[in-house]
């Protein structure tokens, strides 16, 4: 169902908890006569490759860095560009990377940030202006990883608009602990250097050995295989000579995949964003790699699997150990719901549901029906027929708001709703985004189809 490339990924719900509340200790107040004011901003993950140094259109091989934005523009704010700048833990500038929205043309060697709003780019390449933007509005921003990002490092913007130039507190740098992804790296294993099934660019015997590996992933639900990447590495995973892979996005040779009989990588594709293919619960991969010599026991490999939600990778492998193999018995530890706007087809994991009403949107929100939602995901949802009151209740956290009235309780701080609670159809519908991020919940977007799960932000 979900076959898609997601660009849009939800803040933490800490970020937005903050929100709610007036905002937090990355907050930035800024002055009104800039016409935006900065609420959140994070440095997310850097588990997606989306973008190169200067285009969106083409990914690098580098997975990039990905953060969140979060501002209220009033009554109408033009934004003509954003520039992410790197600083120490005091916000000092340490000049180890810069990347805008907009440069002038000529010795401006500055990489692009690409903007991301509700899973549509703002920003293919470097232009002079991001739009006007009105009242609340969450941004993701791309950044190329070609200047090293790293533990230790710390980011912030500047904001220019159409009245003024705001500038964000600091970032720092995150990597998550534990993926966004519904699949798990089950097994990877070494076997031989006696095949011949893959050349350097296309599936097929080229007179030459390969190094064949064995791959199980287990997908929590149906789920796009962006790309597929064996790496040489040390013991400790850091990268080492060899690159084999299944798109041209970067150097390389081809990674030969096979599902049994059946060759899943013919050669690289001409288009590099297109996906592995679509894979949903237990699946096994033959890996080949064409060796050019690097390939051989006592070296150690990881594999990284990039999906349309994040990347998950492996701990290295030692080639020729017996007792070196990965395997990974735990379980995902979250769950998937899966939904379509104007469509009653739903999933949760990996069960199909239909539901009484359809998502859809009304005034730029789209509205979810809550009580399928909460309850998929072990919510308890009270109803109040004489008041019009909704109360969710999941762990540490309660939502009470009233059908058609925007003001809502978030363990008892009041918050403004950007759509009011509505019922359709005797269905109680929420806009996505506020019921997710208060309930601790990721959402991911992509043309009309819509994820959401319980993940935890490491």
């Amino acid at each position: 169902m979900f076959s898609k490339k997601i660009l849009s990924v939800c803040v933490s719900s800490a970020l937005l908890m903050s929100f709610a509340a007036g905002g937090g200790v990355i907050a930035a107040e800024t002055a009104a006569s800039t016409g935006v004011q900065v609420k959140n901003f994070q440095f997310l993950d850097k588990e997606y490759d989306r973008i190169s140094p200067d285009s969106a259109a083409t990914p690098d091989g580098i997975r990039d860095g990905h953060l969140s934005l979060l501002i209220d523009a009033g009554e109408g704010t033009e934004i003509k560009s954003i520039t992410m700048k790197t600083a120490d833990a005091q916000g000092n500038d340490v000049n180890h990377g810069i990347w805008k929205t907009w440069k002038e043309a000529g010795t401006d060697t500055s990489y692009l940030l690409v903007v991301v709003q509700d899973g549509k780019t703002i920003n293919s390449t470097f232009s002079t202006t991001l739009g006007t933007f009105k009242g609340v509005a969450q941004f993701e921003l791309f950044a190329s990883d070609n200047n090293g990002m790293k533990a230790g490092e710390y980011y912030y913007l500047e904001i220019v608009t159409s009245k003024g130039t705001v500038k964000t507190p600091i970032t720092p740098y995150a990597e998550n602990v534990t993926s966004y992804a519904p699949v798990a790296i089950r097994e990877f294993s070494w076997k031989d250097l006696t095949s011949d099934q893959t050349g350097i660019a296309e599936f097929g015997p080229d007179g030459n050995l390969d190094a064949h590996f064995k791959l199980k992933l287990n997908f929590a639900q149906k789920t796009d295989v962006l790309s597929v990447i064996l790496r040489g590495s040390d013991k400790e995973g850091n990268p080492a000579a060899g690159i084999w892979r299944t798109n041209r996005a970067g150097t390389g040779w081809l990674l030969g995949i096979a599902q049994g009989k059946t060759v899943v990588t013919p050669g690289f594709k001409d288009d590099v964003k297109a996906p592995v293919g679509a894979f949903r619960g237990s699946v096994d991969f033959d890996l080949y790699a064409g060796n050019n010599g690097s390939i051989k026991n006592g070296e150690y490999y990881v594999v990284e699997v990039e999906t349309s939600f994040g990347t998950v990778m492996t701990k290295p492998v030692k080639f020729g150990d017996p007792a070196s193999n990965y395997v990974n018995d735990a379980p995902l530890g979250f769950k998937t719901i899966g939904l379509k706007l104007n469509s009653v087809k739903a999933s949760v994991d990996e069960k199909d549901y239909t539901l009484e009403v359809a998502p859809f949107k009304q005034e730029g929100r789209t509205m979810v029906p809550i009580r399928f939602i909460a309850e998929a995901l072990g919510a308890k949802v009270d109803w109040n027929p004489k008041e019009r009151r909704v109360t969710l209740t999941k762990e540490s956290t309660k939502i009470e708001l009233i059908i058609d009235q925007k003001e809502a309780y978030v363990n008892g701080v009041a918050t403004q709703l950007d759509s009011p609670a509505i019922i359709r159809k005797n269905v109680t519908l929420l806009p996505v985004r506020f019921v997710s991020e208060n309930m601790k919940m990721k959402v991911f977007f992509d043309e009309g189809e819509i994820v959401i799960t319980d993940a935890i932000q490491q």
